[in-house]
């Protein structure tokens, strides 16, 4: 056999790498450029290129220009934001406390925690509350209970439960947050607070395989409920108990605003055509008479409006005192707006009976013997603000004449224009605005400390009788209605 010549392999052509290739392996082992990194060279490349072009024909670089630009403005709004914190940490003065009252919270105080609170968490009802509330466009114990279960009937109508979890463990939590939210505003009130219990205990009674729709329906019916029986029929029997106490020609005298007294006084005007007067004494800095003299006198009720430094005069044409209360403790104190212990004393002393009329609702379980322990403060600023105009909307002719002469002696000019008027001293006086207030710089001084508290506490011996919707009892018997109130 003839052996077949083997195919000789033909050398392969060395493979020649242009050294200026971007993809070109050196020498020195550098990696490959990917396709991705080719396009973005070649990119660098082009913009160079007709940066180049731009200098050489004298156009300026648009990039550059607007890169320094956004670079100074950046610098001027991190030096606006420093300037301001620092604004910010100088303006900002510590809150001037009174000692005895320093374990309350000031208004400032409650703002800052509204601050901090997630909003988003909030249903809009309670944020409108809260800001009625804090601008004391609700007032009174009772108005702010039901304005508070008619924003908690529209959080619980439009809420939804979470996944993996049931209405009856998250809705309370969810509540939480909007009682910690209305918190801000104001302390919440004792009925406020019977209330949030009352509510809280329906939603634990919910069973379990109570689909959400029923529950949620059911609750906003129990709502409606509690407060149809705890404020509306209980204030309807009390007017009727109450009335009994008011006859022909007599004058009665009472203390700011209440709900309950309110109709109280229109029943026995309209309803049993008694003929009497009503005198109502107020103080500042809320006013609250002035709305309940309004509502009374244009339902043709003869009323007499005094401020309480002219208390004095006034009582001795009164036969009876009623008092509305904010709550009634334990042992038998009244609660309420700042103002009525010293009228039940200065009727104790004249023998005149002080009849307190108050809701169920409205007794706590409580055993104070003073109003410094437990206590609101209000805001200090509206005991400085004295401009009559900001209160009192149709001034007396003896205000306006005090007024305008003020105003003249203000206005009147300097003999010499080029010398101050002088005091006693020689020293000249500095000229004062029109609408500077005495007390406008109050804050900057050290020895100065203005308190604004909003509730006083009256002792029950100056309290003749308590007319609740279970009878009209002594206020030593007030644990029993606690009892009672509980049971049901």
């Amino acid at each position: 056999m003839s052996e077949q010549p083997q195919k000789q392999e033909k050398p392969q052509k060395p493979v020649v790498k242009s050294a200026d290739s971007p993809a070109a392996d050196d020498a020195s082992g550098e990696k490959k450029l990917s396709n991705k990194e080719l396009k973005e060279l070649k990119k660098k490349q082009k913009a160079e290129k007709r940066a180049a072009e731009k200098q050489a024909k004298g156009i300026p670089n648009q990039a550059e220009e607007k890169a320094a630009q956004n670079k100074q403005k950046k610098e001027q709004k991190q030096q606006n934001a420093a300037n301001a914190v620092q604004s910010k940490k100088q303006v900002k003065k510590p809150v001037k406390k009174v000692a005895i009252f320093s374990h309350l919270e000031p208004k400032e105080q409650r703002n800052e925690q509204a601050q901090t609170q997630q909003i988003s968490q909030v249903h809009p009802a309670i944020l409108s509350l809260t800001l009625k509330l804090s601008s004391y466009a609700i007032v009174g114990s009772i108005p702010r209970c039901k304005a508070m279960l008619k924003a908690f009937q529209r959080v619980i109508a439009e809420y939804q439960t979470p996944a993996n979890t049931t209405l009856t463990r998250h809705l309370t939590s969810h509540l939480g947050y909007q009682i910690d939210y209305l918190k801000t505003a104001r302390p919440l009130s004792v009925s406020m607070g019977n209330a949030i219990r009352w509510l809280k205990q329906e939603i634990s009674m919910i069973s379990i395989d109570t689909f959400d729709a029923n529950a949620k329906a059911e609750l906003v019916e129990s709502i409606d409920t509690f407060t149809r029986e705890k404020i509306d029929l209980s204030d309807r029997v009390i007017i009727q108990s109450a009335s009994g106490h008011i006859s022909n020609g007599s004058t009665v005298l009472t203390f700011g605003n209440s709900n309950v007294l309110r109709e109280l006084f229109l029943y026995a005007h309209k309803e049993q055509n008694k003929r009497f007067t009503v005198i109502i004494v107020d103080s500042r800095p809320l006013f609250e008479g002035k709305k309940l003299a309004e509502a009374l006198s244009s339902k043709g009720l003869k009323v007499q409006y005094v401020l309480i430094n002219a208390l004095t005069s006034v009582f001795q044409d009164v036969d009876t005192v009623f008092l509305g209360a904010h709550a009634m403790l334990s042992n038998g104190f009244l609660y309420s707006r700042v103002g009525t212990a010293l009228i039940a004393m200065k009727a104790k002393r004249a023998n005149i009976p002080v009849l307190v009329c108050c809701e169920s609702i409205k007794f706590s379980d409580r055993v104070l013997l003073d109003s410094v322990t437990l206590n609101e403060l209000g805001d200090c600023s509206d005991l400085v603000d004295w401009n009559q105009n900001t209160h009192v909307k149709t001034p007396g002719v003896a205000l306006r004449k005090f007024i305008e002469t003020h105003e003249e002696t203000k206005d009147t000019p300097v003999t010499n224009g080029n010398q101050k008027q002088k005091n006693g001293n020689g020293k000249p006086q500095q000229d004062v605005g029109k609408d500077e207030l005495p007390l406008a710089n109050w804050k900057d001084s050290p020895s100065l400390n203005i308190l604004n508290i909003m509730y006083d506490l009256t002792p029950p011996e100056y309290i003749q009788k308590i007319i609740t919707e279970v009878g009209a009892l002594p206020p030593s018997s007030v644990p029993v209605i606690l009892r009672e109130y509980k049971a049901t």
